[in-house]
């Protein structure tokens, strides 16, 4: 125990702890021994279930000892079935067996219960408990929930006992309603209880989803009741998490950013679809599979497929997927609920879902600000005042103008994520920068937006932008031929995601070397001047993988110095080492 002094142990004292240490050691070998022979034999008997009960009384965590007596209990179980079953015995003979099984039962969730008391967080014992419940003729479910709550009360993060009370409410037909109003409980107790406050978010799922998908739906005024919640917690403590992260997910709940929630919560939309003389492009919202891409072509061949991944080099399920031929694909560009499928030919020009693009990238500020988000952000503000150095109001306030107003608060968000990362929250400050870094692409890709969409061009720069990685360029994949990424903080390129750039310019970035990038092998030009590449060891892995490039300028790069050994590995491209 922490504080207390520790009192030196003598020579005798621990020489009699070893001995009784090895009394019971041996007393635990052989009732084990004696119970692994008798479940050898198959005597299931009582003497199996008392030598079974006094060491897990002991210790509840022998989940062998316990799958045991279940055995032991389910032969009790179907011999009382067979003898109320069979004609020739008497109704009293009946009625015993039932209490006798019934004790049997009882005892069992009375000793569960022992074990609970001494190890909260036994699964074995929770597991067992369940298991009786389920069992019983006439469980009492009403106490088994007080129980729970009082668990609870004694360690609201017990997860062993969340499940238990999860399979208890179930038997018991409980509404979600009624589980609703047991978070409730718990969190006016307590507004750190983190489990409740999730407790609440499933219950809250079971309620308000569509019964068609299953997906959540949550509207205005329950929204502005359940932040009206959270608020309560903020003033009375803004650095417990708890609140914090629950009102992040419902922030999450009806977002179409996908940087504010998982993937899989995101509906697959074709995004792009676009030709390019021996391929034909398609990007997707969500990574997707060969036999769900062949629903949206004209084609059900499956070897010329080609996906890119910025996790993997050869995924089977991708966002971004090539068809390997010199005739242009046809694909589908109707919507699932559409009573006519329409085919869109790609010879002329591309297929762009536009208003998808829109929202990826924030061109436009079409979703409306209700009044209890702009409470939040004046809470948030507030809190920010009085505790400027709680990572926790800048961070949520920076989340909800990032859903709300990416365009008009732009310089705002930038602001707030560099002050985390710098000052308030530095342990975190990879993921603030990589939703920085995400922001200022946002916001180069809206500068160019119509010129990207245009036919006359296919050049995609973000320069001196601050990027450190290229995360969400890949939605632009059948739509950039040539990029420019010169002056960022990018230390390398191989989870690049653009399959039909043929120029690229990375210079001025922090790169020391360059891996193998599968989706950079058509690479005609590129520019890596102004990195801190030195040997030719350190990119020709990237190099051998791109046998059409036929210019490379690393002028300003310590590779200078090994021009000629460079010019040896690579005899066919033109090399610039110096400004011309």
């Amino acid at each position: 125990m922490h504080f207390v002094k520790k009192v030196p142990t003598t020579e005798e004292e621990k020489a009699a702890r070893a001995k009784e240490q090895l009394k019971r050691s041996q007393q635990f070998i052989h009732a084990r021994d004696r119970i692994v022979a008798k479940r050898d034999k198959g005597e299931y008997d009582d003497e199996l279930l008392s030598l079974t009960q006094a060491i897990l009384e002991k210790n509840a965590d022998i989940y062998t000892f316990w799958n045991i007596r279940r055995t032991t209990i389910e032969m009790r179980i179907d011999a009382n079935q067979k003898l109320q079953e069979s004609s020739q015995s008497t109704e009293e003979e009946k009625k015993m067996s039932t209490q006798k099984l019934e004790n049997l039962l009882s005892g069992e969730l009375f000793l569960s219960y022992e074990c609970i008391k001494s190890n909260p967080k036994s699964y074995s014992a929770w597991y067992q408990r369940a298991w009786i419940l389920e069992r019983q003729a006439a469980p009492d479910l009403a106490k088994e929930l007080v129980l729970c709550e009082k668990a609870l009360g004694m360690d609201c993060r017990n997860f062993h006992c969340w499940d238990h009370r999860r399979i208890v409410a179930r038997m018991a037909k409980r509404t979600e309603e009624q589980e609703l109003e047991f978070s409730d409980k718990l969190i006016n107790h307590n507004f750190s209880n983190y489990s409740a406050w999730h407790y609440r978010s499933i219950a809250l799922k079971n309620i308000h989803h569509d019964e068609n998908t299953g997906a959540m739906r949550i509207d205005h005024t329950l929204l502005s009741s359940e932040l009206q919640k959270v608020k309560n917690a903020f003033y009375m403590d803004a650095e417990d998490q708890s609140a914090w992260t629950y009102t992040r997910w419902l922030l999450e709940v009806g977002s179409g950013k996908e940087f504010l929630r998982p993937e899989s919560a995101a509906p697959i939309e074709l995004i792009t679809a676009s030709f390019h003389g021996n391929n034909t492009t398609l990007v997707f919202s969500r990574a997707v599979t060969i036999p769900f891409l062949l629903t949206f072509v004209d084609t059900e061949d499956t070897t010329r497929w080609r996906a890119f991944s910025s996790t993997s080099p050869n995924p089977t399920s991708s966002r971004v997927w090539q068809y390997l031929s010199d005739s242009p694909l046809k694909v589908v560009t109707s919507k699932p609920s559409d009573e006519i499928t329409t085919w869109t030919e790609l010879t002329d020009q591309p297929y762009i879902n536009k208003s998808r693009l829109e929202t990826i990238y924030d061109v436009y500020e079409t979703k409306p600000q209700p009044e209890y988000i702009g409470e939040l952000l004046e809470d948030c503000q507030n809190l920010i005042k009085e505790e400027p150095d709680n990572k926790w109001p800048l961070y949520m306030r920076t989340l909800v103008l990032l859903e709300y107003q990416p365009v008009k608060s732009h310089e705002e968000i930038i602001a707030n994520l560099k002050h985390l990362a710098d000052c308030i929250d530095p342990k975190r400050a990879e993921m603030y920068r990589a939703i920085l870094s995400r922001q200022k692409l946002n916001f180069s890709v809206r500068e160019q937006f119509d010129r990207i969409l245009g036919t006359e061009h296919d050049q995609l720069v973000v320069r001196y932008s601050e990027l450190t990685s290229l995360e969400g360029v890949e939605y632009l994949a059948g739509l950039v031929g040539t990029a420019d990424f010169q002056g960022n903080q990018l230390k390398e390129i191989h989870r690049m995601v653009l399959p039909n750039v043929h120029n690229l310019t990375i210079s001025e970035n922090p790169i020391e070397s360059l891996q193998p990038c599968p989706s950079l092998s058509h690479l005609k030009f590129l520019a890596i001047a102004g990195t801190q590449i030195s040997s030719v060891a350190a990119v020709m892995p990237f190099f051998q993988t791109i046998p059409s490039l036929d210019r490379l300028i690393f002028c300003e790069t310590p590779l200078v110095e090994k021009t000629e050994e460079l010019r040896a590995q690579l005899p066919g491209v033109r090399l610039i080492p110096h400004w011309l």
